[in-house]
């Protein structure tokens, strides 16, 4: 019996290097195995069978299948009959007549037993705690057996590929990773300390950029500071000493007549050569529609005079500014939180007991991040893109000071208005509501 537990065990193992080798494969990471396959051969024949897994699964198959048949035919007919015989003796005589059908199923019991442990989950757990690693070990042998069992395997894929047709199954179709799939794999990173808080909302603003249009980021109308070519040379150096800005647009005594975008450090060049005209050296302005996507404006601006775009609406009349500061504030979550006593002319303002003074021209993106939302209330009905957007269709009218509603817990209350524009709003969050790092 010794014999036949020996050979069991043998062939557990050999089945234990299929199980291995093509859970290895399966769980294996192409972009590992790239690079890995730059300084190793063996790395490099395991990213063959991984970008081409069919004839590697069907090699792996002939084989667990061929042990399988070998295991029960040699081994488990054997070992039943021993366990039969011991069942046989003089203390358990009562059992004799029953002791065939016990010794063959007390075999397959110990059989499947040692199959399962050794033969499929030791094996597969060791490839999945490494499988690039094990991948490459088993690559060559795997070759050597796949051209062994290539008649074999050929019929297989032959027939495996010919059901699949008459099923209408896509065998492609899942090698595309999706933007969702990149986002849930971010925020298991996350969970499991991979990446930290703030590397995660970096990526996710990232992702998030390319679905965002300019007028999401961009500085709006009211806030612009601008330089006239006709007015005064003291009303411009005025402006120039008054914002920190490093580039100006210019217009010709009207907003609508834009000329051009002047340059702080092309003005300090200037005068330090006794030159003290502001408007000798201007940009050519560039102008994008409040609809294009932030990716593509970053796109223009490696090939525009000055990083600086207007953006006008479907009239041509100017909405805002773009400066790629701001696209680059889109993705680092560049400080806009300041805090009470501290920088009360930030977007956000995070107060002492944990609400928020928001400007009411901050983004609707923003927002959701700074509530960790996934919509705001009646974004899926209307188009909006700002907060003082959101409270308007909210309230249904312009707001008066002091007005307030709430959602999902959250109270929102117009604390300032400038004219009919809702220039600061207070939001205290839901108790059960907590910032995110990022916003600390």
């Amino acid at each position: 019996m010794l014999t036949e537990i020996a050979l069991v065990l043998v062939l557990a193992l050999c089945n234990g290097f299929f199980a291995l080798s093509e859970m290895a494969l399966v769980a294996s990471r192409k972009s590992r195995l790239k690079q890995m396959a730059k300084t190793s051969r063996r790395a490099a024949l395991a990213l063959r069978h991984a970008e081409a897994p069919e004839h590697f699964l069907s090699t792996v198959q002939v084989g667990i299948t061929l042990l399988m048949l070998v295991t029960g035919a040699i081994a488990g007919d054997a070992l039943g009959g021993h366990i039969a015989e011991a069942l046989q003796g003089e203390p358990v005589a009562w059992l004799a007549p029953y002791t065939r059908i016990l010794g063959i199923v007390l075999g397959f019991v110990l059989i499947s037993f040692i199959q399962i442990v050794i033969g499929e989950l030791v094996p597969k757990r060791l490839a999945l705690s490494a499988p690039e690693k094990f991948s490459s070990y088993a690559a060559i042998p795997m070759l050597v057996l796949s051209r062994l069992t290539a008649p074999f395997v050929w019929l297989l894929n032959v027939s495996s590929n010919l059901l699949l047709r008459l099923l209408r199954v896509n065998q492609h179709g899942q090698g595309v990773v999706t933007e969702e799939e990149i986002r849930l794999l971010v925020a298991e990173s996350a969970e499991q300390g991979v990446l930290d808080q703030d590397e995660h909302n970096m990526v996710n603003r990232v992702l998030r950029l390319g679905d965002r249009t300019v007028d999401s980021v961009m500085t709006p109308r009211m806030r612009i500071a601008w330089l006239d070519m006709a007015g005064s040379r003291e009303e411009n150096i005025e402006v120039l000493r008054e914002t920190p800005y490093s580039r100006y647009p210019v217009y010709r005594g009207d907003e609508s007549d834009v000329v051009g975008v002047v340059e702080v450090k092309r003005l300090l060049h200037s005068f330090a050569e006794g030159k003290p005209e502001l408007f000798d050296h201007l940009s050519k302005p560039l102008f994008v529609p409040a609809t294009a996507r932030a990716l593509d404006l970053l796109e223009e601006f490696r090939d525009a005079e000055t990083p600086l775009a207007l953006v006008v609406d479907e009239y041509g009349d100017i909405e805002g500014v773009v400066t790629v500061n701001d696209l680059l504030a889109a993705v680092v979550g560049a400080s806009q939180i300041g805090h009470s006593g501290d920088d009360e002319d930030a977007p956000i303002v995070q107060r002492a007991d944990g609400s928020w003074l928001i400007d009411g021209s901050l983004s609707t993106d923003d927002l959701r991040e700074l509530l960790q939302v996934g919509e705001l209330p009646g974004e899926q009905e209307h188009d909006f893109r700002t907060v003082a957007g959101m409270v308007m269709t909210a309230l249904g009218h312009i707001p008066q000071t002091g007005e307030v509603f709430a959602w999902h817990g959250i109270r929102f209350e117009v604390v300032d208005l400038d004219g009919a524009r809702i220039d600061k709003l207070l939001v205290t969050p839901a108790p059960s509501l907590e910032p995110s790092d990022d916003e600390q």
